[in-house]
């Protein structure tokens, strides 16, 4: 009975150990997106990933700096409703191989929601840039 309970105990472990988190999937939804935006999908080696709730806020945020930057009205103020987690912001650095040997190192910032779909965002070192302009 022993050996019983320990095999159904050592295989519900290995189950529970294989089953992803949402940071995880949230990574693997990056590394596809920008794999099948590289110059050749096998030459794309992911670097390092972090990563981040993004809230309704920050997404709020981010339209206004880009109505801003583009001259545009600006959205709503986010409120303290606006504090509902609508995704996992993902940091990003890999690199890709071109077909002629050069080597390009690049990153992104990308914002993965619940439902798997991939947005790029324009980097924040780069709205900074542009705000300041």
């Amino acid at each position: 009975m022993k050996r019983l309970s320990f095999s159904f105990l050592a295989a519900a472990a290995l189950l529970v150990g294989c089953k992803k988190t949402g940071q995880q999937l949230a990574e693997l939804a990056v590394q596809d997106f920008v794999r099948s935006r590289v110059s050749d999908a096998k030459n794309y080696f992911p670097g390092k990933f972090e990563a981040r709730p993004y809230t309704k806020r920050d997404s709020l945020l981010y339209l206004a700096d880009m109505a801003r930057i583009n001259g545009m009205p600006a959205p709503p103020a986010p409120t303290a409703a606006d504090s509902v987690r609508i995704g996992t912001l993902i940091y990003h650095n890999y690199r890709d191989e071109m077909r002629n040997g050069q080597m390009v190192l690049d990153s992104g910032e990308f914002v993965v929601r619940p439902s798997g779909d991939v947005r790029i965002l324009v980097a924040e070192s780069i709205r900074r840039k542009r705000l300041q302009k």
